[in-house]
């Protein structure tokens, strides 16, 4: 249970902290330094690690590798996936970097929003879980403070194998709540950086099918899967071809597109979990709750009246 309870970083603060260090990348670029220059200035000015990877994608870029390695490093390195994936891109295909920094910044607090949103749908069923995890021994516990036996009945044969089925059936509940919880707060954070980085390569001048392998080569290197975001192209390509609208604009529009999609799914899922938890909460827990909590002080009852158990 105290996977349930221990404090975890708040990734939605992390995204965001991320996204403003991008924004400061930006203005740099922006203001006219090169990349390198850059990276150096915000590590003379982070702190607690980034300082570190931000002078290692400065090292990155003045000998001509991807940044993503130096980027992607350490506990908040997923966060820095999609900058390292549009930057290295970008770097390669000779787009502007402002351009790239600025769709990580604002695919990074889409997907801090999409955190937030979900954790706070999340939160209500999870709280009442946890409480209901601890209604059996809780139980067990007050029977004993208004002065039954309960240490004595549960260390009696019948009330020791109880014990036993009750603590199994415990650990059984709080594994399917724990999953069930973590599906619902799994987030597809990457969703629609197929669509980005075509977007990017397309800005660049390339080819629409060098973008597309552009965009192919830079996630599988990292092992993002981009299938999905990648069929949309085809779809799109034609409708630009038969309207003459700019791909690249329509390419930004589905990445929105998908994103929003994205978040819908994630409400979703997360308002179906409090159904969801009553299936271990109620075929796990309510046993448990017998064994250990009614059939103790039962046991308990029946010895002080002296009557054969």
């Amino acid at each position: 249970m105290r996977s349930l309870l221990r404090a975890r970083p708040d990734p939605a603060e992390t995204l965001d902290d991320v996204a403003a260090a991008v924004d400061r990348l930006r203005a740099l670029v922006v203001a006219g330094a090169g990349a390198e220059v850059a990276w150096r200035s915000l590590a003379d000015d982070a702190t607690g690690g980034l300082d570190v990877r931000a002078a290692e994608a400065a090292d990155a870029v003045v000998a001509g590798r991807p940044v993503r390695p130096a980027l992607t490093r350490g506990t908040d390195g997923p966060a820095w996936l999609r900058v390292a994936l549009l930057v290295d891109l970008a770097t390669a295909v000779g787009a502007p970097l402002a351009d790239a920094f600025a769709r990580s910044a604002r695919g990074l607090r889409a997907a801090a929003e999409l955190h937030r949103t979900v954790a706070a749908a999340v939160a209500g069923p999870a709280a009442s879980a946890r409480l209901t995890l601890l209604l059996p021994p809780g139980t067990a516990l007050l029977g004993w403070a208004f002065g039954f036996d309960v240490p004595g009945a549960l260390l009696t044969p019948l009330g020791g194998t109880a014990l036993v089925l009750a603590l199994v059936l415990l650990a059984a509940a709080h594994r399917w709540s724990r999953r069930l919880i973590r599906r619902a707060s799994t987030l597809p954070l990457e969703r629609g950086v197929g669509l980005e980085l075509a977007a990017v390569a397309l800005r660049a001048g390339r080819p629409v099918g060098a973008a597309v392998r552009d965009a192919e080569d830079g996630a599988s290197a990292a092992a993002v899967p981009i299938d999905e975001d990648l069929a949309a192209v085809g779809r799109l390509v034609a409708f630009a071809e038969r309207s003459g609208a700019p791909l690249a604009a329509l390419l930004d529009a589905e990445a929105d597109r998908l994103r929003r999609a994205t978040l819908a799914t994630a409400r979703r899922e997360a308002a179906a979990l409090a159904s969801r938890l009553l299936l271990p909460l109620g075929a796990l827990v309510l046993p448990a709750f017998l064994l250990v909590g009614a059939l103790p002080i039962g046991l308990a009852v029946l010895s002080s009246t002296a009557l054969p158990w």
